[in-house]
C-alpha cells in the first residue's frame, strides 16, 4: 500500500521504496566512512582535553584565541570562535574569540600571516585548520604567531599533516579531506565543552 502525505492541498505519493532503500546505503556507507575519523578523535580525546582547559586559563588571564583556516576549514575556524564565544560566561573579563580570513580587498596585509602581527599577544591561542591542503599563507601565519609568543596549534588532515611541523602541537585526523573538516567540526565542538566544563570548575574554585 502506498502512502499519500497531504501538503498545501496536493496529493502527494511517497517515494519509491527501493530509491529509499538506496538512499538508506548511501547514507549508511558515509557513516562508515567517517569511523576512522572519529576514532583518531578518540585517539586524542586526552589532547582535546588539555586544549579545552589551556583555553578557560587563558581566558581568565585575559588572553584571546583566534583561529584561521585553508578552503572550508575557515568555516570551521569561524564556527569554533563563534561557539568559544557563545560558551564565555560573559562576566565583564576582557575576552576575544576571533576568526581570522582572507581580506580580498588588501592584497599587501589582507592575508592571514599579514593580520596575525596585529592582532595576536603574547600567551595568546591561535588555532590553524586545515583539512585539504597547506597554503603558503598558513604556515606564515604559524611562524607569526609564534614570533610574537603565542601558542599555536592545528588540527590537519591526510594531505595537510605537514602543517605539524610549523605549530607547537596538532591533532591530525588521517583520512580524506571530507572526512577532515566533519571531524574537525566535532573537534572544535568537544573543545568548546572543555572550556564551559574548565571555566566552571575554576569559578568554583
Amino acid at each position: 500500500m502506498s502512502i499519500v502525505v497531504r501538503r498545501t492541498g496536493q496529493a502527494l505519493r511517497a517515494s519509491d521504496p527501493k530509491r529509499n532503500r538506496h538512499a538508506v546505503d548511501v547514507v549508511l556507507g558515509h557513516l562508515g566512512e567517517i569511523g576512522p575519523a572519529v576514532a583518531a578523535l578518540r585517539r586524542e580525546s586526552s589532547r582535546l582535553a588539555e586544549w579545552g582547559e589551556e583555553l578557560a586559563r587563558v581566558r581568565r588571564r585575559g588572553g584571546s584565541v583566534f583561529a584561521a583556516g585553508t578552503d572550508g576549514s575557515a568555516h570551521e575556524a569561524a564556527r569554533f570562535t563563534s561557539e568559544l564565544a557563545a560558551h564565555d560566561p560573559g562576566d565583564g573579563a576582557t575576552f576575544k574569540a576571533i576568526s581570522v580570513t582572507k581580506d580580498a580587498a588588501n592584497e599587501a596585509e589582507g592575508t592571514i600571516s599579514g593580520q596575525i602581527p596585529k592582532l595576536v599577544r603574547r600567551g595568546d591561542i591561535v588555532v590553524l585548520l586545515a583539512a585539504k591542503g597547506i597554503t603558503e599563507d598558513l604556515r606564515k601565519a604559524a611562524a607569526a604567531a609564534k614570533e610574537v609568543g603565542a601558542r599555536v596549534w592545528a588540527l590537519t588532515g591526510k594531505e595537510s599533516k605537514d602543517l605539524a611541523q610549523a605549530v607547537h602541537e596538532a591533532i591530525c585526523i588521517d583520512t580524506d579531506p571530507p572526512h577532515a573538516e566533519e571531524a574537525h567540526l566535532v573537534a572544535v565542538l568537544a573543545l568548546c565543552e572543555c572550556f564551559d566544563e574548565s571555566m566552571q570548575e575554576m569559578g568554583s574554585k
